[in-house]
């Protein structure tokens, strides 16, 4: 049976890429700020506004290509079982041959319905409706709901909405575990930096960042690099010692 890695992976495997970072140093996302495009209420105020910042991100997302990060992962297969908890809102994982993807915040390439009770809390059989699939191009205004009729949205998760942590397949995951990577995420951010607590007993964890920040990381194997590269002669070393 093949060991279990478990790869928890922030914006920082994805910016080699050439996605941008989710929060620029002006506080900014390309240009917007987060509130307006990134929030239930930004939502509310001006959905059109909303659909074509995602709209450019979707279109982004499809233009670049998996880096060597990417496909280092898909290569560990080989020899692990590599289950991948991501931030990223991108399919760039899969694209380079990921089986398994838990998208923790969604990816922008899904959609669901704008009243689905995930988003909002209702569950009523009206707003019920349990609505989301995969899109092959950008959500546009006036794209409704087979179900119900209402507005379509990108499948992600905004400021205020809640993360879907899946407790016990992630305590699964826990039990199971033999290796725990963690790359391009500041472990500093919750509820997801908490994943690395969870892993603490985990028999060998490392963590990959060019600025990690140390005292989150006791019992970690810190590597202060970025992703892409330290990823690489990761998987390789990982893969020789099988």
């Amino acid at each position: 049976m093949k060991k279990r890695v478990v790869v928890f992976s922030g914006a920082g495997l994805s910016a080699e890429s050439g996605i941008p970072t989710f929060r620029g140093s002006d506080g900014l996302w390309e240009n917007h700020r987060i509130e307006d495009v990134a929030s239930p209420d930004g939502w509310a105020r001006n959905p059109k506004l909303v659909l074509e910042f995602y709209a450019m991100r979707f279109e982004k997302i499809h233009r670049v290509q998996p880096n060597a990060g990417h496909i280092a992962l898909a290569q560990l297969q080989e020899k692990f079982d590599v289950i991948n908890i991501t931030q990223n809102i991108d399919n760039l994982l899969e694209r380079a041959g990921n089986k398994t993807v838990w998208h923790l915040h969604g990816r922008a390439d899904w959609q669901k319905c704008e009243r689905h009770y995930d988003i909002f809390g209702f569950r009523d059989s009206y707003f019920n409706c349990d609505f989301k699939s995969e899109i092959s191009k950008p959500i546009q205004w006036g794209d409704t709901c087979p179900k119900c009729g209402a507005q379509l949205r990108p499948d992600v998760v905004w400021f205020g909405e809640s993360v879907d942590m899946r407790r016990n397949y992630l305590e699964e995951l826990i039990d199971t575990a033999s290796i725990f990577i963690g790359v391009g995420t500041s472990a500093q951010v919750y509820p997801a930096a908490g994943l690395l607590m969870l892993f603490a007993d985990t028999e060998q964890k490392f963590f990959i960042d060019p600025n990690p920040a140390y005292e989150a990381l006791r019992g970690f194997e810190v590597i202060k690099s970025t992703a892409t590269s330290a990823l690489v002669k990761l998987v390789q070393d990982l893969m020789q010692s099988v």
